[in-house]
């Protein structure tokens, strides 16, 4: 068995690295980024919209948002090192050529204007000495050279270490591209500058990138190239920060880490996955039990036909029912206390005054309707096939010969069909770590728990791939050890299954 349990934990990182590629290749190839924002409409239907504060109110807040996500790059191949100087003088002509035409049936959309805008100026970093080719060049024309001018100042600006436990040799970094940064700012003419002007400042150009082109790594070599290819991409700067645990912070807030408020919410989360999943075993378990000992009878038929009821019942018309109907007419069963209707516990003020047991009573009470909301789907679908399991279990021979043998119908029942019919309602169970993250969303929305369900929702529709990631390789992570934990299950319910 620790073999098996070795093979097994070698493998899991391995499964999760194939995971982590898979679900952060789609998530940056579905359109926008984060910055575009999510709008809800008066009819409830979610649509995208550009934050433009961020977008467009300033250069700098939105490279310093890019550059922090890692957008400026590549997701998983880094092949600008490679573009041709044709290529860039041809974007560049078509961004000149096409910015007079904005709007007009012959010219592009502002949307495709931009995106090839943008484009370019993730890839001047790469394309440098191609730029300084165009600015060079006597046959360009001063409008041209202009907004060459532009990509190069974008592709010579760097972005700093943010943080306040900076090494020595981050803090030399920032002085040093902030000393470049207002330098080639500064480079920047207007249409109202000279024709010396302009040619004194391509000059000034020429001189900074002979000094910072090996520094900045500016003009690679084949072999850089290739290393670049691979290694400067979002796939990459990922997961660096993931093999040292770092798995970033908020996208509105980047003084709250992801892992921080995970662990805040995780106990809400927790709590609303195991306590339904551990009940609805058993209970699952004795309604199996009873539909199997009385099949083709009137108790049969009743369970089997209000689980199919309450399986077709969708939780987000179960839980405003439990709301409307239970809570808001009738207090709390044995108590005179009405039923809480939102919350994991009290409001602070009560809830610190209280003692354990009280604080545990109150925890109860809260979490009571969230719990049959969440626990009444998986129980009647488990319910249903753990009467198949038993009835199967039944037709086995040993069950016939441990009653031939006299042994008491309840020791058959819980050592022989029990355990048995078990390993089939372990199977169902076991993947159920792996929505531990995310599975009581909409009940933790309408019960107004703040929980790790309700914190991803509001990470899809802001686009913070941080949260979505770590929700992504969590739930991953929980669903393999689920799968673990479940082949543990079957030998310790069967001896007969080893794993060897």
């Amino acid at each position: 068995m620790l073999r098996y349990v070795l093979r097994r934990l070698i493998l899991l990182p391995i499964t999760l690295f194939c995971i982590v590629i898979v679900n952060f290749v789609i998530i940056n190839l579905a359109p926008g980024e984060p910055t575009t924002g999510a709008e809800i409409s008066p009819e409830g239907t979610a649509s995208r919209r550009a934050n433009r504060s961020i977008a467009f109110g300033g250069d700098e807040r939105y490279l310093q948002f890019r550059e922090f996500y890692g957008l400026t790059l590549p997701i998983m191949f880094n092949a600008w090192p490679f573009i041709s100087l044709e290529t860039v003088r041809s974007n560049l002509e078509t961004l000149l050529n096409e910015k007079q035409k904005l709007g007009t049936p012959a010219g592009m959309s502002i949307t495709q204007y931009n995106d090839l805008k943008r484009q370019m100026g993730d890839q001047s970093r790469y394309v440098m000495p191609h730029l300084l080719s165009i600015l060079n060049d006597p046959r360009s024309s001063l409008d041209l050279k202009q907004i060459t001018v532009h990509f190069f100042i974008r592709g010579g600006s760097r972005q700093g270490y943010l943080g306040s436990n900076l090494t020595d040799q981050q803090r030399e970094w920032n002085n040093k591209i902030e000393k470049d940064d207002q330098l080639l700012r500064s480079f920047a003419w207007s249409e109202n500058s000279s024709v010396q002007d302009i040619q004194d400042t391509i000059k000034k150009l020429n001189e900074w990138y002979q000094t910072n082109k090996q520094f900045y790594q500016l003009d690679p070599t084949i072999s850089e190239k290739w290393i670049i290819l691979f290694t400067q991409t979002r796939l990459m700067r990922y997961l660096g920060r993931v093999l040292t645990l770092d798995f970033g912070t908020l996208r509105d807030d980047n003084n709250k880490t992801v892992i921080s408020e995970v662990t805040r919410r995780f106990k809400y989360s927790l709590t609303l996955a195991i306590l339904p999943m551990i009940i609805s075993f058993f209970l699952c378990q004795m309604f199996g039990f009873i539909m199997a000992l009385n099949r083709g009878r009137s108790a049969d038929y009743s369970l089997n036909f209000i689980f199919l009821v309450l399986y077709g019942i969708p939780v987000f018309v179960a839980a405003p029912f439990l709301i409307e109907k239970v809570a808001l007419h009738h207090n709390y069963p044995f108590t005179s206390l009405p039923f809480p209707i939102s919350g994991f516990t009290s409001p602070d003020r009560i809830y610190s005054d209280e003692t354990s047991w009280q604080r545990l009573g109150d925890i109860l009470m809260h979490i009571t309707l969230p719990v049959l909301a969440i626990m009444y789907g998986s129980l009647a679908a488990e319910s249903r096939l753990s009467r198949t399991a038993v009835l199967e279990v039944l037709d086995q021979d040993y069950i016939r010969t441990a009653r031939a043998k006299g042994l008491p119908p309840w020791r058959i029942w819980i050592k022989h069909v029990g355990r048995n019919a078990g390993i089939t309602i372990v199977t169902s169970t076991a993947s159920s770590l792996g929505v531990i993250l995310g599975g009581a969303l909409i009940v933790e929305t309408l019960f107004d728990i703040n929980g790790f369900g309700k914190f991803f929702y509001e990470a899809v529709l802001n686009r913070d791939y941080n949260v979505i990631m770590f929700s992504a390789l969590a739930g991953s992570f929980l669903s393999l050890l689920g799968y673990l934990l479940a082949d543990l299950a079957y030998m310790w319910l069967d001896p007969r299954i080893t794993l060897d």
